[in-house]
């Protein structure tokens, strides 16, 4: 064949666009709803070698008093390059935007809303901590209830002091001492940390308290926006191989802002994917057992923060009938809860193609929306 030809079709195949998130918003007038809809795409450039993000939005015209019927969807707005974006997230009123973005050597976290942009802090310079984490694994962006702070993961700064032997603290940046990371696709990632950023003030701050033997991610806001839900993975036996495994040792923790660290799961588990109710009422996460099978079948635990007590919402699906719900095989979206808090959506592998399913949390049935 004519080497042309194969590059020709490679580039085409390469051109096209891969839905990688969305958001819905909402607006009911007096005759009618308005839902928007912004969807984030990634796209390869052959030029550049590189992958690039866009987003997209649409609008939908829906009766006021049945959503689900459709009078119009208008044209799309144009692409909007999302070049540099490594982190965002819309605050709980959805009236304002955080974006942690990177530009070339710096770090900026910056705050839109409709007018435009509305707060800019260099990260960089403050130089609190190292490069903000955007993986999947430990990085998080989160907005307080209240609007008045963020919270994000980063690297902890080489350059803080480190206690000697006879307790005595010393400031040194040594660039022969080996730091042990987290291996493959994260490999520049050693010592995560929690910092708060207040916009108040305009201040960051890393967080104490974290106990020493775990490293800190998935970090989400509790209810008070005076405590926050983390996941801490287990640096023992060591680091090494944690991206393909979810069965790594690892808890789940609440701490509060003066330091103060309570351990909430059980031990001797493997826990990801905190996510707080809508009511601020229940937090569920995904469960395994530490060792076996790399990426095994999940369980969706429930935790009831006025009681404390934990719950079994979808177990492990040992044999999973024909045709029917083979267990949780993914991480579990961002925004998975339903507005009223009885309903969750996630998506998992059944059979050879990905799903869409919905659990009751008053019945705990499981249903495909699919079909």
């Amino acid at each position: 064949m004519d080497p042309e030809a194969i590059t020709g079709v490679y580039a085409q195949v390469c051109g096209l666009s891969t839905p990688v998130s969305a958001h819905v918003s909402e607006e009911q007038l007096p005759e009618v709803g308005v839902y928007k809809v912004t969807a984030e795409w990634s796209q390869s450039d052959l030029v550049r070698s590189s992958r690039l993000r866009y987003s997209q939005p649409w609008t939908l015209i829906t009766d006021s008093n049945n959503h689900r019927s459709i009078r119009t969807v208008l044209t799309p707005g144009p692409c909007v390059s999302l070049s540099g974006e490594l982190l965002s997230d819309l605050s709980p009123t959805q009236n304002l935007r955080a974006v942690v973005r990177e530009t070339g050597s710096h770090q900026l976290l910056e705050i839109w809303d409709c007018h435009g942009l509305r707060k800019c802090l260099s990260l960089s310079a403050l130089n609190i901590h190292g490069r903000v984490y955007d993986d999947a694994q430990f990085g998080c962006l989160s907005w307080s209830k209240c609007e008045k702070k963020l919270l994000y993961v980063a690297e902890k700064s080489k350059n803080s002091a480190a206690e000697t032997h006879s307790g005595e603290s010393t400031f040194r940046k040594d660039r022969n001492i080996y730091w042990e990371d987290w291996g493959e696709a994260m490999t520049n990632k050693s010592i995560p940390v929690i910092c708060v950023v207040d916009l108040q003030t305009g201040s960051a701050s890393v967080l104490q308290g974290v106990p020493l033997d775990v490293s800190p991610g998935q970090a989400v806001w509790a209810p008070d926006s005076q405590s926050v839900f983390f996941v801490g993975w287990y640096h023992e036996p060591f680091r090494l191989g944690l991206k393909f495994c979810s069965n790594r040792r690892s808890s789940l923790f609440r701490l509060d802002l003066s330091g103060h660290c309570e351990h909430l799961s059980g031990d001797n588990l493997s826990v990801s994917c905190p996510r707080l109710s809508p009511d601020g009422s229940v937090l569920i996460y995904l469960q395994g057992e530490v060792f076996g099978p790399h990426n095994q079948c999940l369980r969706i635990q429930q935790l009831d923060l006025k009681s404390k007590k934990t719950s079994t919402l979808v177990d492990v699906v040992n044999r999973p009938q024909n045709g029917e719900f083979a267990g949780v095989y993914e991480a579990m979206p961002s925004c998975c809860w339903s507005e009223d808090g009885h309903r969750l959506v996630f998506s998992s592998a059944c059979r050879n193609w990905k799903d869409l399913f919905m659990v009751d949390r008053r019945s705990q049935t499981v249903t495909s929306l699919s079909d």
